[in-house]
Order: C-alpha cells, then structure tokens, then sequence
C-alpha cells in the first residue's frame, strides 16, 4: 500500500488547462485573460468557461447591453464576470452607491480604488469598473455607462496584492472588450 493510502490523501491531480481558445471572449485578449485567471483560479483538473453576450449596441439606440462569463471547476462557479449598461448621471459620473453594490459579496474587505473608467475598485473578493459609454441623447433615457463586475467565488494560491492586480486586469480587459462590442461613443476612460 502506498504512503498516500496510508496517510489517507487523495491523489495529486494535474490542474487544467487555461488555454487561450478555452476562455471568454468577453474577457479581452485571450492571451492576457488566461494568464490572469491562472493566477486568480484555484486548482482543479477541469475548467469550464459559459460566455454570453446580449443586447444591441448604442448605434441602435440600445441600452440593453450584457456580457456574461462563468468559469466553473469541479466545485463549481469559481469565478463571474458581468458586464451591464446602467443609466447615470452627467458623462463619467459615478452613481451613489454604485462602488458598495457592485461588489457587495465579493466585497467583504474596504475596497481599493485603481485608475479605470469612470471609477475602478478592487476588493480580495473582487473588481469593478465603471467606464463611460454614451451621452445623453444618443440612447433614450440619458447618459449610459457600462458597469463590470467580477466575482472570484473561491479563493486562489496568491497573496492579496496579487489577487487584487488579477482582478483589477481581468476587469480592465473584460471592459475594453464590452466598450467596443456595446459601440460606446464615449472615450472608455481605461489605460492603454
């Protein structure tokens, strides 16, 4: 019998694969998105990635943009990324309240704040950014911004500061790919 068995541990199994043809399109580059989420995602043999992109863009006169990515392992959702137009005040503007919603579970320490869009913040847990996207007129309603969110339900083998420069590129990407899917006419206010 071998020392494993013995010592009951489970056998070591190799991580997956986070190839670039596997990941979100939405989250950006594929490449930079799969070196971000092999720092950012636990280890498992297996992961999947559930992308969804919906809603017109601005030159239609849309405001119903979304983009969805779940990432998933053998303990299921590891790891959520959603992008939604929200109504806000003037251009660049940051909604009351916008910072604690958006990364309410996620959010379980005080927040950092980062330079993207309109408003950028990092939890342990989490990223936001909010990047301007319309002026008023251009959609019915007022002006518009895109709001991204991403939620690491499970925790990685990184040191906090690292997580939260994970996080932080993850969203940068994932918004600079929705800025330009949803047609926004307004500068994303991201860093190149």
């Amino acid at each position: 019998m071998g020392g494993a068995a013995l010592l009951e541990v489970p056998p070591f199994e190799k991580r997956g694969d986070i190839g670039v043809e596997s990941v979100c399109a939405s989250l950006g580059d594929p490449a930079e998105t799969a070196r971000a989420l092999e720092r950012l995602l636990p280890e498992s043999p297996d992961y999947s990635f559930d992308d969804t992109v919906g809603g017109g863009s601005v030159a239609q006169g849309d405001s119903d943009y979304t983009a969805d990515c779940f990432v998933s392992g053998d303990d299921g959702v590891l790891l959520s990324v959603r992008t939604e137009m929200i109504l806000v005040g003037p251009p660049g503007s940051t909604p009351e309240g916008w910072e604690a919603e958006a990364l309410g579970a996620s959010g379980s320490d005080e927040g950092e704040s980062f330079a993207a869009g309109s408003k950028g913040v990092t939890s342990a847990g989490g990223a936001a950014v909010l990047v301007p996207c319309t002026e008023p007129g251009t959609v019915p309603g007022g002006s518009y911004s895109l709001s991204l969110v991403v939620d690491r339900k499970q925790a990685a083998r990184e040191d906090d500061s690292g997580v939260r420069k994970g996080l932080a590129d993850l969203a940068v990407g994932a918004a600079r790919y929705s800025h330009e899917k949803a047609g926004c006419d307004l500068p994303s206010e991201l860093s190149s």
